[in-house]
């Protein structure tokens, strides 16, 4: 009797092709090429050459443009659960090497806020530098909250616990938010010392904060403010609106180590942790390791005069 033939799955096989499936996975899940080409660090055509291979080497479209972005087709739906499926298998198998690397060369990949990585995180990589040359720190900075699961980042500096099992966490520090104007400022409008005198001024809105539960004080303060002068996604943008006087707006009381800005009198009661995280099975290896030690000394040294809950207003009052 003759078997017949293995009937061929309706779900394409692309096993073979994982830096493709790389490419076709950021697009879905970030909805454009600009994002996904962001999150890859590559170009936007590079993104859209390697899907147009994959559609090619397929058969089949992959995304349907749509007003908010892209979406996958019916027909590669198929093709998403399958690439979801190899990415945890690649991740997993990605990190336990990295668990295992005895190397001290290579990237290790340190997420942070704009303004920490700038103003303070990157002027203390020289010493590790010349310790350990053949590391490669590469500093992410941003608000976005990155993936250590999948190493989008291999350590973060939050200022927020994480609630996963898979992450370590160690508290580094803490620190106030006041509202911060440049003397300029102050010289032309006055300072404000109470909640109602401040409803009176210019208020410069850095937008990312609004999603934090803990800035909810001085998100009622631009909701009431009539004055919003100038709204940014950046906090570095923001610093520097502050600098040239549009206005008054909030920052962690140690802005007064890197500019002249001068905080405002007036207690919002916000008090945030930082937090050092890294995944569980990634943070043994040599090099990580080597990193995330180094990093967290530096936050021992720097916790008196940077990183204490001390507020700065009482030097001003």
């Amino acid at each position: 009797m003759v078997t017949p033939p293995a009937r061929k799955s309706k779900v394409p096989n692309i096993l073979g092709d994982w830096d493709d499936v790389r490419f076709f996975l950021a697009v879905a899940k970030t909805g454009s090429f600009s994002a996904a080409a962001t999150q890859l660090n590559t170009k936007q055509t590079t993104v859209g050459r390697r899907i147009q291979a994959l559609k090619r080497r397929l058969g089949a479209k992959l995304f349907d443009r749509h007003r908010h972005g892209m979406e996958v087709t019916p027909a590669a739906r198929g093709v998403l659960v399958q690439a979801e499926s190899m990415l945890s298998n690649a991740t997993a198998i990605e990190r336990h090497l990295a668990g295992l690397d005895r190397e001290m060369s290579g990237v290790v990949r340190i997420a942070a806020t704009e303004g920490l990585a700038a103003h303070w995180l990157v002027p203390r990589l020289a010493r590790l530098r010349r310790s350990h040359p053949d590391i490669i720190v590469q500093v992410v900075a941003g608000d976005q909250v990155l993936d250590l699961a999948t190493r989008q980042a291999d350590l973060a500096i939050r200022f927020f616990r994480p609630t996963s099992n898979q992450l370590v966490a160690a508290r580094v520090g803490q620190f106030t938010m006041s509202a911060f104007a440049a003397p300029s400022y102050i010289e032309q409008h006055g300072q404000p010392r109470t909640l109602d005198e401040l409803r009176d001024h210019q208020i410069v809105d850095h937008t990312v904060l609004h999603g934090l539960p803990a800035m909810k004080p001085w998100s009622e303060i631009v909701e009431r403010s009539p004055s919003v002068v100038l709204r940014t996604n950046s906090s570095y943008a923001a610093l520097e609106a502050v600098s040239v006087g549009y206005g008054i707006s909030v920052f962690p009381d140690y802005v007064t180590r890197i500019s002249s800005l001068v905080p405002v009198p007036i207690d919002l009661g916000i008090l945030r942790d930082i937090w050092l995280v890294s995944h569980k099975e990634t943070n043994k290896g040599m090099r990580i390791r080597t990193v995330i030690d180094y990093v967290r000394e530096q936050f021992r040294n720097d916790e008196r005069e940077w990183f204490s809950a001390s507020p700065t207003r009482a030097a001003a009052a």
